[in-house]
């Protein structure tokens, strides 16, 4: 079998099977062409050549990806194409040996997500203009966005089949497919329940569709969209950074931490599969109660 033949399957599997995201099975064709295009150049076309790669061999393809400017969270994406490739290989008895087995990935740093003030979440939620359909939308998806902590694509997908009303929950399909059941702060209820009724009356055919947020055709938003959505209130309320629909999620979490929710409770809420995902908005609590005593105690060491 050819290289490029085994990355299409490879690449068919994790749609079909692995249910792997679009983005994802995108950025991983984008390393395994890098891949295949250097095996070419080094006159390996046939996977049973695989095998007989050396550590070297490895080292050289990745020195020449990292020199072209690979930042180490694509070289960690890279890399982990890579070995889920030769893994499928072994699997289907392509190769014998795993050339890339002991591979050593960057070392992973991750900033601290930052979390907005809940001053200024009010002033996000209270900027749309509930005069208007597009307004009353707006406020709905910010109120959802913080009110549940969920992921921009999760919100985009959201539909009124999913809500339960009475109780103040929606179930929500995250990643893998997985889903999970959320509460809604009352706030969202009463936002998402105005912009159905006015969206309606504006767009009557509107009543057929499935998903809760259109744009002013009457079609499902992007997540693209919303993004765009709250940079502009960002950009109206001269914001001096970069707003993202992540940093709702991101608020969410630390909010209800420093408020004493438990971490488990918030690892379900989230859709976290790891603690240790959820754990990162714990430190966030104890940088802030670090840089609280570093400026307040006498004896703290701190410049005044």
């Amino acid at each position: 079998m050819s290289v490029s033949e085994l990355v299409l399957r490879y690449l068919e599997s994790l749609e079909k099977e692995c249910q792997m995201s679009m983005h994802t099975v995108r950025g991983y064709r984008s390393d395994l062409e890098f891949f295949t295009s250097w095996l070419c150049r080094n006159n390996i076309n046939e996977t049973d050549k695989l095998a007989a790669l050396s550590h070297a061999q490895i080292r050289a393809f990745w020195s020449e990806r990292r020199n072209a400017g690979l930042s180490p969270q694509s070289m960690r994406r890279g890399q982990s194409a890579l070995r889920g490739l030769l893994k499928y290989a072994m699997r289907h008895k392509q190769i014998e040996h795993n050339p890339v087995e002991a591979m050593e990935s960057p070392r992973r740093q991750r900033p601290l997500p930052r979390a907005l003030s809940a001053e200024d979440i009010n002033l996000l939620l209270n900027s749309p203009d509930l005069k208007t359909v597009s307004g009353m939308r707006d406020r709905a998806i910010l109120e959802t966005l913080y009110g549940s902590g969920l992921r921009v694509s999760e919100v985009a997908g959201l539909s009124i089949e999913n809500l339960d009303m009475d109780n103040q929950m929606a179930r929500i399909t995250g990643k893998g497919n997985k889903e999970r059941i959320v509460p809604l702060t009352p706030a969202s209820c009463a936002a998402i329940t105005a912009y159905i009724s006015a969206r309606h009356i504006e767009h009557p055919k509107s009543k057929t569709e499935r998903e809760i947020f259109l744009n002013h055709l009457g079609t499902p938003l992007s997540a693209r969209s919303i993004a765009r959505i709250i940079d502009k209130y960002s950009r109206q309320l001269a914001m001096m950074m970069k707003i993202t629909p992540h940093q709702f999620r991101h608020s969410f979490a630390t909010h209800l931490l420093n408020n004493g929710a438990d971490i488990r409770a918030v690892q379900e809420m989230l859709g976290h599969e790891s603690l240790s995902t959820t754990q990162i908005y714990t430190r966030i609590s104890k940088e802030r109660l670090m840089q609280t005593y570093r400026l307040s105690h006498p004896r703290s060491g701190e410049k005044q």
